[in-house]
């Protein structure tokens, strides 16, 4: 997912030293960066060169043909041999250049978004910029007793799900939901899809999996070894093949690649969907707490804001979908806080990023239920999704603008309402939720003792 190759390009009217503070503030250094200048001279000379002999080859041929037009027995050897020498030449310069290209546009890939002049600059999350908190946190020391109990221990206790034989089944994480497990999932579902309908959004549900060349226009590359499940192709022994398939990680992954190829008109924008999936993830670094109950899993609800914009729209697109999720967690009534991601912890395709946390008494601290991102022209570009031309005669590619924004994760959705209304009998039931539920109010407990939390 590359930036505009032209930015660092200073002849091209290019904005080097832009790309360069933008990369330092990621904390990257600047080695890739520079060996993309280089590299990708060396390409532009590399294809003029190839260009050059075509020309000279086909100015030979033509020179040739009038020679022998006037008198076919003229002696044309000397231009005859220099045009075997060209035909031999090219392929060995056309291998080069596509050489380069391939190393240019690896180094081109490892460049990240140009961050947004107001992005806090660390390398620390410890340093996000808490923008606004809302809501009263809760008078909740858990400590194991009834009424003060871990997200885990409280569904438990409630039944929502079973994680041992969802194990047996599934490996480590795997998990049933159950009875009002189901129920609750099904009606936060419900209820954040009509929440996005009602603000204008398009209802949207994508497949579960995707072709490997357009997963790779729309996730990243650490996506494939850290987060992505693979499916191998019939005889591939489990290699990743051009026919391999990769389990979505999150809805924005086929709705972004639903518009590779796709030129809109600046009047059609911007659309904005409300997706909703089942994501799949390895978490591969997930450990301790965040590995108890259904917080951090494989398998997940999830319904996201997706939108398409035009380029000068997006950062108030952007407020909007932050705001937009404020207000659906207002609506839940849970406390949370809306922070600015440091420099240093942004995803490349981020230009911008914040994120909503949500507080849970169990551990004692806000955790994150939303992130929100505008990636501007990043994805569009890979996925050359443009927009059509304003003038007769326009040159200039303009490429749309992608943002993506969680609204609701449902089962850790599900863990902070766990931790934020429980009672010492049960569960109380938002209000928001309970036309989804059929009227109920409370839901007791099941059982009074259940796992010990690290086995749940």
């Amino acid at each position: 997912m590359p930036i505009d190759i032209n930015r660092i390009r200073v002849e091209k009217g290019g904005d080097y030293q832009k790309i360069a503070e933008s990369e330092t503030a990621r904390y990257k250094g600047l080695e890739t960066l520079e060996e993309l200048v280089k590299v990708d001279q060396k390409w532009r000379e590399d294809v003029f060169k190839l260009e050059q002999s075509k020309k000279e080859l086909n100015s030979i041929s033509k020179e040739i043909a009038q020679i022998k037009k006037k008198d076919p027995k003229a002696d044309c050897k000397e231009l005859q041999e220099k045009s075997v020498q060209l035909k031999k030449n090219l392929p060995i310069i056309e291998k080069q250049a596509l050489e380069i290209e391939e190393t240019r546009d690896k180094l081109w890939n490892k460049i990240g978004n140009v961050l947004q002049p107001d992005v806090p600059i660390s390398n620390t999350e410890d340093d996000n910029l808490v923008l606004r908190t809302w809501g009263e946190i809760p008078d909740i020391k858990v400590d194991g007793t009834p009424g003060k109990l871990h997200h885990n221990e409280v569904m438990s206790r409630l039944g929502f799900y079973d994680s041992v034989k969802g194990a047996e089944l599934a490996g480590h994480r795997g998990y049933f939901l159950k009875d009002f497990g189901v129920i609750m999932s099904m009606a936060l579902s419900h209820y954040a899809m009509n929440f996005l309908l009602k603000k204008g959004y398009r209802a949207i549900q994508p497949p579960y999996f995707m072709k490997r060349d357009l997963m790779g226009k729309a996730a990243e590359l650490q996506d494939f070894e850290e987060t992505l499940y693979h499916i191998p192709s019939d005889g591939s022994k489990g290699e990743v093949d051009s026919n391999s398939l990769f389990l979505i990680a999150t809805s924005e992954q086929p709705i972004a690649a639903m518009h590779h190829n796709v030129t809109l008109e600046d009047k059609d924008l911007p659309i904005k969907y409300a997706g909703i999936s089942t994501c799949f993830r390895k978490e591969a670094g997930a450990h301790g707490k965040d590995t108890w109950g259904i917080f951090r899993i494989h398998q997940f609800e999830k319904v996201e804001q997706f939108c398409v914009t035009l380029p000068e729209e997006s950062n108030a697109v952007h407020e909007e979908m932050i705001r937009i999720s404020e207000e659906f967690y207002q609506s839940l009534e849970l406390p949370y806080r809306v922070i600015s991601i440091v420099s240093g912890v942004l995803n490349d395709a981020a230009s911008k990023k914040y994120d909503l946390e949500a507080w849970f008494p169990g551990y004692n601290s806000y955790r994150e239920l939303v992130s929100c991102s505008n990636c501007t022209d990043f994805q569009s570009r890979a996925l050359d999704c443009r927009l059509g031309f304003k003038k007769e005669g326009e040159r200039e590619k303009r490429y749309c603008h992608f943002l993506n924004g969680t609204l609701c994760a449902i089962q850790r959705t599900m863990c902070c309402i766990a931790e934020n209304y429980q009672t010492p009998e049960g569960l109380k039931v938002p209000k928001v939720l309970q036309p989804y539920m059929d009227g109920v109010e409370f839901i007791p407990f099941k059982q009074e003792n259940p796992a010990p939390a690290a086995e749940n």
